[in-house]
């Protein structure tokens, strides 16, 4: 039989069991009322038979459409699109700075964390940098993972105290390139985080792989020009003075970095959060086609079901049979 060797995409469901049992149900109480009606008066209520076949025709007919009946294939080409992005975090002891609650690193960390599902299909690293820079967690599609280890960030992880970027630029230079016979078409996208202080001179020739690679650069700028005090333990940093230290945001540096990429730049503040927007800004950059695959699907037939029950629903209503004989 054609229905037996069909595919099924759904099975069926406690939903289509329901439906069943009700419709049994109503119609049993429908029949016993018929024959007590019926046996009253003497006469038989043997044509309601009609319309029962015809609606039990249909309602099975839906069910069938809706559990995706299939049989037959088709070939088709489907283009599959590539991005990676690598969220880059600054891990200098500025960024334990107070001037955002409770600190820089904290509330980047928590703001990223809630709206990273903004970057929807796109695998996901992590780089952190303060003196030195390395890969703190792969390219992933895994969320999860990502989030989890946001969350356990802090500026501990780095011995020495600075702030280099250029060793964050050429390990994602590496990472970036080290893929590239993987996968050249890949989009490239660089997330910065920092509040741009101490950076010292980016190196040119960074600067001009960064552009030559087509890496896209995002900036968000954590922390205010008014600045804050440095936790340090239970005490703040304090200068070879003695004198507590106080770290501002390099705004016009962080810009003028983001614009000799062609990027755009964000900033969080406890007034001002730019990061959905900047992660949709990041969502948004144009995927690049990686290659094209053929693939075998199944056709759907369920349309054959519904318009076939959709035919005896409109015989049902147009044609009336007597349920009772006078």
């Amino acid at each position: 039989m054609i229905i037996l060797s069909m595919n099924w995409i759904k099975p069926l469901t406690i939903v289509e069991f329901v439906f069943i049992g009700i419709f049994l149900l109503v119609y049993a109480t429908y029949f016993i009322r018929l024959y007590l009606v019926a046996r009253r008066l003497g006469t038989t209520a043997r044509s309601v038979i009609i319309k029962f076949i015809i609606r039990g025709i249909y309602l099975g007919l839906c069910i069938l459409g809706l559990l995706g009946p299939s049989f037959g294939v088709n070939e088709i080409e489907a283009q599959a699109t590539g991005k990676d992005i690598f969220l880059v975090f600054d891990l200098s002891r500025s960024m334990d700075a107070i001037d955002i609650e409770p600190s820089r690193l904290e509330k980047t960390k928590f703001e990223i964390t809630k709206n990273l599902d903004l970057l929807k299909s796109d695998r996901v690293g992590l780089i952190v940098f303060s003196s030195d820079a390395y890969t703190h967690t792969p390219l992933t599609f895994d969320r999860d993972a990502i989030k989890l280890f946001i969350q356990k960030l802090n500026t501990n992880l780095f011995l020495q105290n600075g702030t280099d970027l250029n060793a964050a630029f050429s390990l994602i230079l590496k990472k970036f390139q080290s893929s590239h016979t993987l996968n050249s078409r890949k989009t490239k996208v660089i997330v910065l985080i920092s509040d741009g202080e101490d950076f010292g001179k980016i190196d040119p020739t960074v600067i001009f792989e960064l552009k030559k690679n087509k890496i896209n650069l995002l900036t968000l700028g954590v922390g205010t020009p008014q600045g804050g005090l440095i936790r340090d333990g239970l005490e703040f940093k304090k200068d070879k003075e003695g004198k507590e230290v106080i770290s501002k945001l390099n705004t016009a540096y962080l810009i003028n970095l983001t614009k000799s990429l062609n990027g755009k730049y964000f900033q969080l503040t406890n007034q001002v959060n730019g990061v959905s927007d900047l992660l949709k800004e990041a969502d948004k950059v144009e995927s690049n086609w990686v290659d094209t695959r053929k693939m075998t699907v199944a056709n759907n037939k369920y349309y054959y079901f519904v318009i076939l029950a959709l035919i005896l629903m409109i015989i049902d209503i147009l044609f009336t049979v007597r349920t009772i004989k006078i």
